[in-house]
């Protein structure tokens, strides 16, 4: 079936995060796949677009989807992230393509002891920022009360969180549960404790110059419903024990 929008079919190129986020979105070896892939490919299907997908890492893609014209889209992005950043500048979102918890986690002996005051070190991906955390625990951040250590795996900061040595981990608990399960067979080694803080977050694709474009995908995501809960199952998406 043709889609019909107000964007001619064209070539873009849409910059992703070079990270292992699976089920999510993951870029190995300058390959991008899971749930963002199944989906922007189906939406570049169905609209005639073509779509090249350019890896860099977290912090880079910010930087370079803000300041150079050489990508068309991000992906994902929500208006929260980085956004001291994008002041001053006219940032486009999708309608929500998924929404996805990110919090902390900890080891199983852990869950319902620590709080807010008693947090000292977390772990998490370069170039990811616990933002939801209140104003106070911020400034802990900032000060060093609370340190944060980045790695550039997130296959490494899965197991420094799993030696207990750090208090907990921030990321989603959708893919650190699919990495505990599927790749070192060790479920429930870290746990979400939602006691401490988490936020709901909606993943969007983004643009600064393609609003027609913008216009069309959530066109497409309206009226391909179904094809969206499938991939979502697909991926696991909608597992609450996966949240």
């Amino acid at each position: 079936m043709a889609f019909i929008g107000t964007a001619a079919a064209s070539s873009f190129v849409v910059g992703v995060e070079e990270i292992d986020y699976y089920p999510l979105h993951s870029c190995i070896n300058g390959k991008f796949s899971g749930y963002g892939r199944d989906l922007l490919d189906a939406f570049a299907k169905q609209s005639g677009h073509s779509f090249t997908y350019t890896p860099l890492p977290v912090s880079r893609l910010f930087h370079t989807f803000l300041n150079d014209s050489s990508i068309d889209f991000k992906y994902p992005d929500n208006p929260h992230w980085q956004a001291d950043l994008k002041k001053g500048k006219s940032v486009l979102y999708s309608d929500p393509v998924v929404n996805v918890i990110e919090g902390l986690l900890v080891k199983p002996e852990k869950v319902d002891q620590l709080s807010p005051a008693s947090l000292k070190t977390i772990v998490t991906m370069r170039g990811f920022t616990p933002w939801p955390f209140e104003q106070a625990m911020r400034q802990k951040i900032n000060n060093g009360t609370i340190r944060v250590y980045q790695e550039d795996s997130f296959s490494k900061v899965i197991s420094l969180g799993m030696t207990g040595h750090y208090d907990a981990v921030y990321a989603s608990p959708i893919v650190i549960n699919y990495y505990l399960d599927e790749i070192v067979h060790k479920p429930g080694a870290l746990v979400f404790d939602r006691k401490l803080p988490f936020e709901s977050s909606d993943f969007s694709l983004s643009s600064i110059r393609q609003g027609d474009v913008i216009k069309q995908f959530n066109e497409f995501l309206a009226k391909n419903q179904p094809l969206v809960m499938e991939l979502k199952k697909k991926y696991r998406l909608t597992d609450k024990a996966a949240q």
